[in-house]
């Protein structure tokens, strides 16, 4: 059979052919509305059969004279090179979207880098007392903070005086807090007290 004989010209029994007031018994009126559904259905399950064979019989033609595979050389000029237009754009495609995910890597990784850069800031104070306690505030909380008096050479018996701090070690005289940083003691004396300890620098990493 073909395609077209399974083609439905015309319903067997149609419903506007019944009167407006069947008299036929149950069954046959029930019958007559189910016929042309079941006539559709015979027909379209006709088509899916003769499709299914025709699709068999095209696959098979395919293995008979192509082997396996298709060769570039068994197409047209005109398709293989729209085969390879498309596989170029492909190969393309797949460069760009390789390289906006390395770009993107390299944003993410800067803008790490970034967060996690440190900036030295250089400033200097004078001491107000050796028994007080001295803010320094810088308006943030520094990473690390060096103070050192004003004497750069120093020997074994006066050795120059200089700490170290961060926010979770603290020095013995110098503390991190959340604005700057506290002094006091040898880190904070006076001229009169120490002759050479005034101006005290500092240097913070922000």
């Amino acid at each position: 059979m073909s395609f077209s004989d399974h083609k439905i010209t015309a319903f067997q029994h149609k419903i506007t052919d019944l009167p407006d007031q069947p008299s036929l018994p149950a069954n046959e009126l029930k019958a007559r509305f189910d016929s042309s559904p079941e006539e559709l259905r015979q027909a379209v399950n006709g088509i899916c059969d003769e499709a299914s064979r025709l699709e068999a019989r095209v696959e098979g033609i395919v293995v008979d004279t192509f082997g396996d595979t298709i060769d570039r050389e068994m197409l047209s000029e005109e398709l293989a090179a729209e085969l390879d237009a498309k596989a170029t754009q492909t190969s393309l495609n797949t460069e760009s979207e390789a390289r906006e995910a390395a770009v993107s890597a390299l944003d993410t990784r800067l803008t790490e880098v970034e967060a996690q850069k440190c900036e030295i800031y250089l400033g200097s104070y004078n001491g107000n007392g050796e028994k007080n306690t001295q803010a320094i505030r810088l308006g943030y909380q520094p990473k690390a903070v060096l103070v050192a008096n004003a004497r750069w050479i120093g020997n074994v018996d006066n050795p120059q005086r200089m700490e170290l701090a961060m926010p979770d070690i603290a020095a013995y005289h110098l503390v991190v807090t959340s604005t700057g940083f506290e002094v006091k003691g040898m880190l904070n004396c006076t001229n009169t007290e120490d002759s050479v300890a005034n101006p005290y620098r500092y240097i913070v990493f922000k």
